[in-house]
């Protein structure tokens, strides 16, 4: 039994060394909740408003947690304030002066919270933000705030009724989730009001022509193999009404490292040296950017195919070459090679068009075919009989 304390005080004294400090890094199932703290964003509202609570959970003094999305709400005078499960659960209206105690319950456990619902009356209504202007397509989200008879403010966000003079330029959210968020259309102006309890606020939203929001450089980090290659690169614009346009001739093209690859103003990059340059995209201070990974290939050995043939005379073989490079890779270089034969009384070879290494008999004897590329030779002996 010793041992084993002796042991639990180690491994405590190994996590506390890391750094551990008793708070799970997720939750669990078997620490059992023991107490809830209800917690109200305003103890005191006025008669037609609303607040939120939250639920704050005690696990066996180990742990706490916010539970509110676990919770079922109750109220004590459902005259005076209750609870729309539909629309927000934790979310509580006020209806008429007077208190009511209001209960959040997890797992058999309860605790209380005593709001208070005063008959203060509305007097003046904010919006915020005052007179925004937007880009077309891009939404904001208005607040409203009240001031009351008693000299009390209240966030009223959720209690006005939203609309807009202008729908087809910008309309308002009266969705619960979504409560004076406004959707951009067209360009133009339009009137955002909040009323609340007969009395209006008013904002002017001004909705101007679509904002580059991105650029798409493409193709993403290509690679070039060569020298004086190149590599088209294409730029996409996403505005801010969600549409996209091809501005790859209107974007200001540049290469962080022009000694490995450049660009022109039409996107074409042209390979330099070997290396790794960043391709950027630029417009109305938007930038697009990309990788481009120039590499070089060294050839390390050719290979003939056949190394000999037997012909009749009139009959013709392809011969065909097979370059290695250094990085591993293989290409098949027939039509690049320059081809020639010692002997072509007895046997010529093709070393123009698309019939590069075509060998053809011509008479009785031998001819040894030679292959050369990139500074390389590779012989076969042919036969013709």
């Amino acid at each position: 039994m010793i041992n084993l304390f002796l042991s639990g005080v180690a491994i405590l004294l190994v996590l506390s060394g890391c750094g551990w400090d008793g708070t799970p890094t997720r939750n669990n199932d078997f620490t059992p909740l023991t107490s809830i703290e209800v917690v109200a964003d305003s103890a005191s509202i006025a008669a037609h408003t609303s607040t939120k609570l939250k639920a704050i959970g005690n696990f066996s003094g180990l742990y706490t947690r916010d539970i509110t999305d676990q919770a079922t709400w109750s109220s004590s005078s459902l005259a005076v304030a209750d609870f729309d499960d539909a629309v927000s659960p934790n979310r509580v209206t006020g209806f008429s002066p007077g208190t009511a105690v209001l209960t959040a319950t997890v797992r058999g456990v309860s605790a209380s919270v005593t709001l208070t619902v005063s008959s203060a009356t509305i007097t003046t209504l904010t919006i915020t933000p005052a007179d925004p202007s937007i880009a077309n397509g891009l939404k904001t989200q208005f607040a409203l705030s009240g001031v009351f008879s008693d000299s009390t403010t209240q966030d009223l966000t959720f209690d006005a009724v939203w609309e807009s003079s202008a729908p087809d330029v910008a309309t308002v959210s009266n969705a619960a989730a979504s409560k004076g968020l406004a959707q951009s259309h067209a360009v133009g102006e339009a009137t955002i009001s909040a009323t609340f309890d007969g009395v209006s606020g008013t904002t002017l939203l001004t909705v101007t022509e679509k904002e580059l929001k991105s650029i798409a450089v493409t193709p993403a980090n290509p690679t070039i193999t060569g020298l004086s290659k190149t590599e088209t690169f294409t730029a996409t614009g996403t505005y801010s009404d969600g549409s996209t346009a091809d501005i790859t001739t209107t974007v200001a093209w540049t290469s962080s490292k022009p000694a490995i690859a450049t660009i022109a103003t039409d996107g074409v990059a042209t390979s330099v040296a070997a290396g790794t340059t960043t391709i950027s995209a630029t417009l109305n201070g938007v930038i697009g950017k990309t990788d481009l990974k120039v590499t070089v290939q060294v050839l390390q050995s050719l290979t003939i195919d056949p190394t000999s043939a037997t012909l009749n005379i009139g009959n013709s073989r392809q011969f065909t070459v097979t370059a290695t490079f250094t990085d591993s890779t293989t290409l098949d270089v027939t039509d690049s090679c320059d081809w020639s034969s010692n002997a072509v009384s007895a046997a010529t070879v093709t070393n123009t068009g698309t019939d590069r290494g075509l060998v053809t008999g011509v008479a009785v004897g031998s001819a040894t075919i030679t292959a050369t590329y990139g500074g390389q030779n590779k012989t076969a002996v042919v036969i013709i009989q």
